[in-house]
C-alpha cells in the first residue's frame, strides 16, 4: 500500500479516536469509572500534530478540506462503491491491480478512497 495513503488512513483513525473521546457519553463514563480522558485526549492530539508533519503537504491540505466539508475524508471502497457517497466507482479504477499504490479520490465526492481487500 502507498505510504501516503497509509498515513491518511491513520490520520483519519486518530481523528475518529479524538472525536470519540471528546463526546459527552465518554465523559459521563469517565466519572463512573474514574478514568481520565483529558490525558488521553492530550496525548492523541500531540501524536496527531507530530504525525501531520510527516504527511505530504498536498495530501494534508486535501484531507483538511475534505474533513471540513464531509467530516470523513478517507473512506473504503466496498463492493465497487465509494462508502462515502455510495456512487459506483469506474470499473477500471476498481479492477486496477495497483489500486492502493496511489492516493485516489472518488470521482463524485472527492473523498480519498482505499480498498481493504
Amino acid at each position: 500500500m502507498n505510504q501516503d495513503l497509509e498515513k491518511l488512513i491513520s490520520l483519519h483513525d486518530l481523528d475518529v479516536m479524538i472525536e470519540d473521546l471528546s463526546t459527552d457519553d465518554i465523559r459521563n463514563q469517565e466519572e463512573l469509572l474514574g478514568l481520565s480522558t483529558d490525558d488521553a485526549l492530550a496525548e492523541l492530539r500531540t501524536l496527531r500534530e507530530k504525525f501531520c508533519e510527516s504527511i505530504n503537504k498536498r495530501y494534508l491540505a486535501l484531507y483538511r478540506q475534505l474533513s471540513g466539508h464531509y467530516g470523513n475524508a478517507v473512506v473504503p471502497a466496498l463492493q465497487g462503491r465509494c462508502s462515502g457517497c455510495l456512487t459506483r466507482l469506474p470499473t477500471a479504477m476498481c479492477s486496477s491491480p495497483d489500486r492502493n499504490e496511489h492516493v485516489r479520490t472518488c470521482p463524485t465526492c472527492g473523498r480519498v478512497i482505499y480498498w481493504a481487500d
